[in-house]
């Protein structure tokens, strides 16, 4: 017989009935979990990454997508960074020039050489760059010239600054007397960082804490400092360093010290309940060289097709090898100075990893 109780016409079984109690069961336990994701104290996210890889830019992003992006006084430091960019860029091509045995037009080279006295003056000097509007003149008449130009595209074979075009195309516009950078400026603005930098935001109602140190090798050892309580390590690889040597010791190549480093990380004891997501990163210019340079710079055993996906595909491989199996990870293909591209892939991430913790109490729907 039926429950008197019930206003149903087709009571439920006993057997349904204890089997919606545990899905009911299950909801709640699923929401509470949710729930303790979601109130966590602080998603604590490291990022590392070698010299010059683009994490930092990815650092300013955060600050952009989820924080109040740059103030007055973030720019006026930026646009002195800004002029150190134009006139380092110059100087590399000038001295690829040399290398080259590049010979520039006697008009020109009178320029280089009063621009080459100008950046040895301030190099030996700590104050602030400044550029008079002759200085402005010497360096885009350096800059169009015919000779530079020429080393430019040579650009993939030598050290060059990845911002230089874009700071030595918009030159008139940054050395305005009112001139205040963009957040495209500051995106593109290359500064070596040093110490420990932190940044709080909320997003997607976790809060989140983001710490960024430097790559060079002289500030790794601090990294040490910044262990405790990782919930994510944010690993950062320049796609496009695959054939270069490190500045600070070219017997080395970049890509290869920064797979060797993202090892240590990722087989760390201090890290083996954190989640791993990789950043190939800076694929914008990869795409560029890749067609002028092959892998076999930097993997003599590679054997596939020239192609932006094959290469891709085998960068992928050759760091997911690197991580062991019981390790939470993921990687993506990033641009860092692509707000939009980093604002979806960083969702990406978050994403996973909720998930992922989800799935690790068996509560993910």
């Amino acid at each position: 017989m039926g429950s008197g109780t019930s206003s149903s016409s087709n009571p439920e079984p006993k057997a349904d009935r204890q089997g919606s109690g545990k899905a009911t069961s299950r909801q709640i336990d699923r929401e509470i979990q949710k729930e303790k994701i979601s109130t966590m104290n602080t998603f604590k996210i490291l990022l590392l990454g070698g010299s010059e890889c683009g994490k930092t830019t990815i650092f300013k992003q955060m600050r952009i997508l989820h924080l109040d992006g740059f103030s007055n006084e973030d720019k006026q430091r930026y646009k002195y960074s800004i002029l150190r960019n134009v006139v380092d860029s110059i100087a590399q091509m000038l001295n690829a020039c040399e290398t080259y045995r590049i010979v520039h037009e006697y008009v020109i080279q009178e320029k280089v050489n009063k621009f080459l006295q100008y950046y040895k003056e301030i190099n030996n000097s700590t104050a602030e760059i400044l550029l008079s509007k002759d200085m402005v003149g010497i360096i885009q008449r350096i800059w169009l010239s015919s000779t530079v130009q020429l080393v430019y595209k040579r650009r993939f074979s030598y050290q060059l600054l990845d911002s230089a075009k874009y700071f030595l195309d918009s030159i008139e516009r940054i050395t305005e007397d009112n001139y205040s950078p963009t957040t495209q400026d500051i995106l593109q603005c290359r500064f070596r960082t040093t110490g420990i930098h932190e940044i709080n935001f909320i997003y997607k109602k976790l809060d989140f804490k983001m710490v960024d140190v430097g790559g060079q090798r002289s500030e790794r050892r601090k990294w040490i400092h910044c262990f405790d309580n990782v919930n994510m390590v944010l690993f950062v690889v320049a796609m496009s360093e695959f054939d270069q040597g490190d500045p600070e010791d070219e017997t080395q190549n970049r890509m290869i010290q920064s797979q060797q480093i993202f090892k240590t990380i990722v087989q760390s004891d201090y890290f083996k309940n954190a989640s791993i997501v990789l950043f190939l990163n800076k694929f914008d210019i990869f795409q560029e060289k890749i067609k002028y340079t092959s892998l076999k710079k930097c993997w003599p055993e590679y054997n596939g097709d020239d192609s932006v996906e094959d290469c891709t595909k085998f960068l992928q491989k050759q760091f997911q090898r690197c991580v062991p199996n019981r390790q939470k990870y993921f990687a993506f293909v990033t641009t860092a100075t692509d707000t939009n591209n980093i604002d979806l892939v960083f969702g990406s991430a978050v994403a996973h990893i909720v998930n992922q913790n989800l799935n690790a109490t068996g509560l993910h729907e």
